[in-house]
């Protein structure tokens, strides 16, 4: 007890109303879920949220009588990937005998944290059966447990064995000298490959930039020794005005120097070889009735084709159930020359299956190409006849005039380069994937959109820059109006510092912009005082909503609220790292096709908590990336590169009204797990784009919105989830941008299949 002194003076100073005011940051937070079972077991886990290492005391009261308390120390298989944390916060509690009479008459089971006695979820009405019956039925549930406890162990470390067992990308080289990788087996039997294309010609088009002699020589020996072997040679190089057959004026393989001559010179002497203009190439394909039914591999850098590549290529363009594809490319690797007295490195370019807006990044589809006449002739025709300043450019002018459905992608590692060290690069190494700018404003121009192109070298996580995409910044004429939707439940401090970002934001934005918060049962003082501030003195929209958590339900309600003709659903825990985001990814919403973007999420730490969601059969989905650094590029540069994605995470979901209208909002019926991913699943069967945008980039602290999952049943409804999932949306779960190369019961883009 102070002394009287020094409580008067205490007391006058006001020092203890300055203390009272001074805001402090909750240090407990408890999320967690309770379920029982007919046998009188009480079962299910709670963590403290500001304090992983904690482990929770709950106390148990059956009908207002105290019946025991439990430590929550026992390991929940998955909860660590659900919360973070270690995942040890389960428990397991069976009513005594003393007070088995009681639970089979049925009686209101309360469940109170022991440190606060605050109560943790709702009452649960409790009926167990008549004690005689109960030690039988209970013998036979705990084994029954077991072997799920067994099972759901088993899928837990799945993944983690896996992990342990797949090789990762960097054994690429290694592992392809052994053949045991299933990327470098052929893609079609060896039947299917003689059979396949045998009477279609294939006219091999050698762009300017792959006149180099060392990998035309491999090439040409690759071309000898494949099982289609009805091909012929084009080599387009400038060099005045074009002959009317075609041929480059005064060009033949002689003036294409000694090293390329040498090698072209035999073909051109068999009739196998021309060399011609660019701008020409139209008239020579359409004026050879063989090159007119054929097929063209445009190459724009030079390499060994696997035996079967082109058959393979030959058997995706062939007609088919489906609308006939007139574009197919394939996987290949590059072998890299040392540097500094490192060993050469084989690196695998597994790509995506058709993504326009990658492609506005980079040609990751090149740089060999196989294209019908048709498609060919198309891409001449939309720029009038002028010819594609690279393979960048011919891809984009590919993607303006066929339709995605006739892009192919083959997953398996058609031909291979090796590239020596660029001595233009301030590093030395060469560029495996790289961007066009002037075929990207090209495309842009005809698009009429205005847009800026730059392009962005990337280093990866080794610091070697491998990647240099171009990056754009789109400048919509007009930018519409937003709403920003964020549900909050007692968590004053992340709410308030979500919503001072959110008010810079809106300072930032070009176009009205509406901030509504869903108000889900406040309850703690600062809560309630800081909602009704903003309310009432910075323009915040408020909508209650009661009843138990239902992500989507909530934000359905506030989404029919809403003012925007863009709709933001973002949670309470996060902040912005530039107010310029939102802009950002409005403007990347209105690209052709795009229906929703999402945004790059950092931890606290500045280390990526999202860059996208990775869907699968076997996992449903899972983030593609979580704790890489915020600046590591990841495989290829996929973190910092603009591209379509299979989902994005409800933390910050931004997208267009009428779309969310046309599929019917959000799913209720999943009230917490996985309603952003079936969002997104949807809006992709309507023919929408979902995309991930790196340069709209927001903390995220991670979900405390929820409050606490009560009343589920822990690992087995995810696998309930799970199983419901696969059901519904079953082939659309194969994510399209995830190459099967790499393993699907391993971290996305980490390890490879053997």
């Amino acid at each position: 007890m102070l002394p009287a002194a020094v409580a008067d003076w205490f007391l006058r100073s006001g020092l203890r109303d300055r203390v009272a005011a001074v805001e402090l940051a909750p240090t407990r937070q408890l999320v967690g879920e309770v379920s029982h079972s007919s046998a009188g077991t009480i079962s299910g886990w709670c963590a403290n949220t500001q304090d992983f290492s904690e482990r929770v005391v709950l106390e148990l009261s059956l009908g207002g009588r105290f019946v025991g308390a439990v430590r929550c120390d026992r390991f929940v298989p998955g909860l660590g990937e659900r919360i973070g944390g270690s995942g040890e916060h389960g428990f397991v509690y069976d009513i005594p005998r003393e007070h088995a009479e009681l639970a089979a008459r049925g009686a209101t089971l309360r469940v109170c944290d022991a440190h606060s006695k605050a109560q943790f979820g709702g009452d649960i009405y409790v009926k167990a059966n008549l004690p005689g019956a109960l030690d039988d039925l209970g013998r036979m549930l705990s084994a029954i447990q077991s072997v799920k406890d067994l099972l759901a162990n088993l899928e837990q470390h799945l993944p983690h064995a896996i992990r342990q067992v797949s090789p990762p990308p960097s054994a690429y080289g290694e592992l392809k000298a052994q053949a045991i990788l299933s990327c470098n087996r052929p893609a079609i039997g060896r039947d299917a490959t003689m059979d396949t294309g045998t009477g279609t010609a294939v006219n091999v088009i050698l762009l300017e930039t792959a006149l180099a002699a060392a990998p035309v020589r491999r090439l040409l020996a690759s071309l000898e020794s494949q099982r289609q072997d009805r091909w012929t040679l084009t080599v387009l190089a400038a060099g005045g005005e074009d002959g009317a057959d075609g041929r480059a004026n005064g060009r033949t393989a002689a003036s294409l120097g000694d090293e390329i001559g040498a090698l072209i010179h035999p073909l051109e002497a068999q009739g196998r070889a021309v060399v011609a203009a660019p701008a020409a190439l139209p008239r020579l394909v359409a004026g050879h009735p063989a090159l007119a039914a054929g097929a063209h591999l445009v190459v724009g850098c030079a390499g060994t084709l696997r035996e079967d590549a082109i058959a393979t290529l030959l058997a995706a363009l062939e007609p088919g159930t489906a609308q006939q594809a007139a574009v197919a490319y394939s996987d290949h690797d590059t072998m890299v020359d040392p540097r500094n007295g490192t060993p050469r490195q084989t690196i695998p370019l597994f790509k995506p299956d058709f993504d326009p807006i990658m492609l506005l990044a980079c040609d990751y589809a090149g740089p060999m190409v196989m294209v019908t006449p048709e498609a060919l002739l198309k891409a001449f025709a939309i720029a009038n006849g002028e010819p594609p300043s690279s393979l960048h450019d011919l891809m984009l002018r590919l993607s303006d005039c066929i339709s995605p459905d006739r892009v192919r992608h083959i997953p398996s590692v058609l031909y291979s380069l090796e590239q020596a060290a660029d001595p233009r690069s301030p590093d030395g190494l060469p560029r495996l994937l790289t961007g066009d700018p002037a075929a990207v404003e090209a495309w842009a121009g005809r698009r009429g959109l205005a847009m800026t192109v730059r392009t962005a070298p990337l280093a990866g996580d080794d610091g070697q820059t491998l990647v240099e995409p171009c990056g754009i910044d789109p400048r919509p004429a007009a930018f519409p109006t937003v709403s920003v939707i964020v549900p909050t439940r007692n968590a004053p401090v992340l709410l308030r510092n979500c919503l001072d970002s959110l008010l810079r934001v809106r300072q930032a934005y070009p176009a009205p912009m509406q901030i509504l918060v869903i108000d889900h049962q406040n309850e703690d003082p600062d809560s309630v005082a800081l909602i009704a501030a903003m309310r009432d003195q910075r323009n915040v929209d408020v909508m209650p909503y009661r009843g138990p958590f239902n992500w989507a339900d909530m934000n359905n309600l506030a989404a029919a609220r809403a003012t925007g003709e863009v709709l933001v659903f973002l949670n309470d825990d996060t902040m912005a790292a530039d107010p310029r985001w939102l802009s950002r990814a409005v403007a990347t919403l209105g690209l052709p096709g795009v229906g929703i973007v999402g945004a790059r999420l950092l931890y606290g730490d500045g280390s990526i908590q999202h860059a996208g969601i990775v869907t699968s059969i076997e996992q449903g989905a899972i983030h593609e990336t979580g704790g890489d650094a915020g600046t590591g590029s990841g495989y290829l540069g996929r973190n910092l590169i603009l591209r379509s994605a299979a989902a994005v995470t409800g933390a910050c979901l931004i997208t267009r009204r009428t779309l969310f209208e046309t599929v019917g909002g959000f799913d209720a019926s999943w009230p917490t797990n996985w309603n952003d991913v079936i969002y997104c699943l949807a809006a992709r069967r309507a023919g929408w784009r979902v995309v991930y945008d790196p340069s709209a980039c927001l903390y995220h602290l991670e979900s405390r919105t929820r409050g606490y999952f009560f009343g589920q049943a822990g690992s087995g409804t995810h696998r309930s989830d799970l199983d419901r999932l696969r059901a519904e949306w079953g082939a659309l779960l194969d994510d399209p941008f995830h190459n099967r190369a790499f393993n699907r019961m391993a971290a996305p883009f980490t390890r490879m299949m053997l």
